[in-house]
């Protein structure tokens, strides 16, 4: 368990300096959106890319993988929804949401390098299977529940706001970098020397930036709302999310067990970053950022629980 709490320990290090840096008033807000961007749009998407080009194209893109990851997050988004109508008594919207809280992980800001410190070879494989998964399935799923019941309220044109979803998932860079490296791996095709430096520079870059960003954007929220509507999501993000996918990584056969373990590990993280970001749509914001903030305090236990579990398997 000490062990665990050591392996973690960084994560939470960095991400503290990065709220530190912003609550002091040494790195402004609007250089945190800055970096988040370039996190989003360059760091990310290079080590993503270089790391999928590179291997072998029958251990880019497992099917198994995919559909288990996708059950398993479909399932919590469903199990999260039905509590939130059901036991919290919720309008369909805000359960909705609260269900898309317990089912969307922050894979690319805390989940990779997560993976970096527990793995000496990280499953970059699960990553790129897992970014598939919440871009073209679980996201369009929450934003096509989001968009429902919203014009359901108001009236809109559900047919535009699926059309804006799938615009988006086509200009997602994360999800442009998981197409491009899997077409280089498929036919074996090498960048210029120059160019593979430059992507191996910002890939180095990526886990740290990435994690000091997500510190820094918890500056300024509070906890605020029900308490027993945020304690429950945040909760059902951390245990109920890696329970499902722990199920359905056993259920479908064929899933090479560091993969199994991969996917456990992102289901086990935050949710994203841009929850509150997507609340505030809807007139949740506060509920959101309490939600985020709340669930990444309470992974550091949880993680490190988990940690110890599944390497003393």
């Amino acid at each position: 368990m000490l062990q665990m709490l050591l392996t973690t320990a960084p994560i939470f290090i960095l991400m503290v300096l990065g709220y530190t840096a912003v609550r002091t008033k040494l790195v402004s807000d609007e250089s945190i959106a800055g970096m988040a961007k370039l996190v989003m749009y360059f760091t990310l998407p290079a080590l993503i890319f270089s790391t999928l080009a590179k291997m072998d194209p029958s251990e880019v893109f497992i099917p198994e993988y995919l559909i288990a990851f996708s059950l398993a997050s479909l399932m919590s988004l469903a199990i999260g929804l039905l509590f939130a109508l059901y036991v919290l008594k919720n309008s369909s919207l805000a359960a909705s949401l609260k269900g898309a809280g317990m089912a969307c992980s922050n894979s690319g800001f805390f989940g990779y390098p997560v993976m970096l410190l527990v793995f000496d070879d990280p499953p970059t494989t699960a990553f790129a299977m897992t970014l598939m998964g919440e871009n073209a399935v679980v996201l369009p799923v929450v934003f096509a529940l989001l968009s429902y019941f919203s014009a359901k309220d108001q009236g809109m044109s559900l047919g535009r706001t699926l059309l804006d979803t799938f615009k988006r998932l086509t200009k997602n860079p994360l999800v442009l970098a998981v197409i491009g490296g899997m077409f280089f791996s498929q036919f074996h095709l090498a960048l210029p020397a120059v160019a593979d430096r430059v992507l191996i520079m910002l890939s180095g870059a990526s886990a740290t930036l990435a994690l000091m960003v997500l510190g820094g954007s918890l500056v300024g929220t509070n906890i605020k709302g029900n308490t027993l509507d945020i304690s429950a999501i945040a909760l059902g993000k951390l245990l109920i999310h890696p329970l499902c996918m722990a199920v359905f990584m056993w259920l479908i056969p064929g899933i090479d067990p560091q993969l199994q373990m991969g996917a456990i590990i992102l289901a086990a993280v935050p949710m994203m970053s841009i929850y509150p970001i997507i609340g505030s749509q809807y007139g949740y914001r506060t509920f959101c950022a309490s939600t985020l903030l709340i669930t990444t305090i309470l992974s550091f236990v949880t993680l490190s629980l988990l940690l110890a579990f599944v390497t003393s398997s």
